[in-house]
């Protein structure tokens, strides 16, 4: 009985120390010297990630203003999740990929609330500039972002 608690003492101890060595030699073939964090905010949550899929895509920014000051809590929905509102500006930057969907979500307000597409980039296609989307007491699509 003892000598099998040593053969499997020896065969952990083996097996610990070629898994170490498996690890030093993989972290020595993807050793890179160009360190990122890529970061996602979903939910007001930020999200680290160790790679980012949005390395294979282009991105393009939308700037979107809120055209009633006086009504800030209106959510700007990306693909479905809220990533930002107007309460500390009445101006917003999002990235966006292609076939992202912009959304408003005015469902706190009974009045129409009108959200207009300032800023586009270079390589967005649509949303157009100076679209307006009104939303009252209800979730609207501002667009779907499509890139050149």
């Amino acid at each position: 009985m003892k000598s099998m608690f040593n053969r499997l003492e020896k065969i952990v101890f083996i097996l610990a120390i070629l898994s170490t060595l498996f690890l030093l030699f993989i972290q020595f073939l993807s050793y890179d010297n160009n360190y990122t964090i890529y970061t996602s905010k979903i939910n007001r949550k930020i999200i680290f990630a160790p790679f980012s899929n949005a390395d294979n895509y282009e991105k393009g920014i939308v700037i979107l203003k809120n055209m009633s000051p006086n009504h800030k809590e209106i959510d700007v929905l990306l693909n479905g999740d809220p990533i930002d509102n107007f309460i500390k500006n009445d101006e917003i930057k999002i990235y966006v990929y292609d076939n992202d969907m912009i959304e408003i979500d005015g469902t706190r307000y009974d009045k129409k609330i009108p959200v207009k597409i300032i800023g586009v980039s270079n390589n967005i296609e649509m949303p157009k500039l100076d679209t307006t989307v009104t939303t009252s007491q209800s979730i609207e699509i501002m667009s779907k972002v499509q890139l050149k």
